[in-house]
């Protein structure tokens, strides 16, 4: 027990210790459009305050990957249009730290939940073992509140209800999209709907990466080619998450997980990757 509670501890160092190195390397001045006059202060700022607004609200994931989003916004044209969209906002954390970013760019974030947690899981959704129905639920006026206190809400638009009942109705261009849903499900639906919408070249960010039978919709031919008609754009970062400054060596298992592993830190594709395997040396 003893051993546990100082793995715990060392992990906890570690994480605070890495926030100046990790903002430092995430929002490299030379990545960002020099539109948005992100001096280093501002920057150090901007990333210093994310990283408390992860400790101030309740968040299921780590301000490394909010800043890994940040960057990929930050170094987008304001000429390239396109709303943020986050779906699945627990507390309203990461839609905080998004805001913020939304506010230096003149950006919009749609924050789509069901203010109500996760849904009754299908028989069918290999993840639908893991939860039960109203877990990760945040009520709207809680989510509002936190990003009132935290963020930019002068910036956000909050879109209530089921994602299978609002995002069918989403028209808007989309630059970046964070799905952080952990059913099956719900991911195929927030894809099915986001992706005409997303800009060429945007970015659909998602948490669960470790999952490899997760990951694997952005490689399934079928789907893909049923959905859309095209080949899947394949994921950065799938089965490990993005290496932002931890230790992963995997697969996932909580009971002998390395000293430093940590596995929340998303994963992302981008319209106009490709993730389709064409060399077959026996086709003729």
């Amino acid at each position: 027990m003893h051993g546990v509670k100082l793995r715990r501890l060392l992990k906890r160092v570690y994480y605070v210790l890495s926030v100046p190195v990790s903002i430092v390397f995430l929002l490299d001045s030379t990545a960002i459009h020099a539109a948005y006059r992100m001096y280093w202060f501002r920057r150090l700022a901007l990333g210093l305050r994310m990283f408390v607004n992860t400790i101030r609200i309740p968040t299921a994931t780590s301000y490394k990957a909010h800043l890994a989003m940040a960057l990929k916004i930050l170094e987008t044209p304001p000429e390239v249009h396109g709303d943020i969209i986050e779906c699945g906002t627990y507390k309203g954390g990461s839609a905080a730290n998004l805001s913020l970013v939304c506010r230096v760019t003149g950006r919009k974030l749609k924050v789509c939940d069901s203010f109500e947690g996760l849904p009754e899981g299908d028989a069918r959704d290999r993840e639908a073992k893991h939860y039960s129905r109203g877990d990760y639920a945040g009520m709207l006026e809680e989510v509002q509140r936190n990003i009132r206190r935290a963020g930019a809400p002068e910036c956000c638009e909050f879109i209530p209800g089921w994602f299978r009942d609002t995002l069918p109705s989403l028209s808007s261009p989309v630059l970046l999209a964070f799905v952080d849903v952990d059913l099956e499900a719900s991911l195929e639906t927030c894809i099915r709907y986001i992706w005409p919408n997303l800009v060429k070249g945007g970015f659909i960010f998602i948490d669960e990466a470790v999952s490899t039978d997760y990951s694997a919709l952005f490689y399934s031919e079928r789907w893909w080619r049923e959905s859309f008609g095209c080949t899947p754009p394949g994921l950065i970062g799938a089965g490990t998450g993005l290496g932002l400054g931890g230790y992963y060596v995997g697969p996932w298992d909580e009971r002998h997980s390395h000293l430093l592993q940590h596995a929340g830190t998303a994963a992302y594709t981008r319209k106009g990757m490709s993730g389709h395997w064409s060399y077959y040396p026996d086709d003729q």
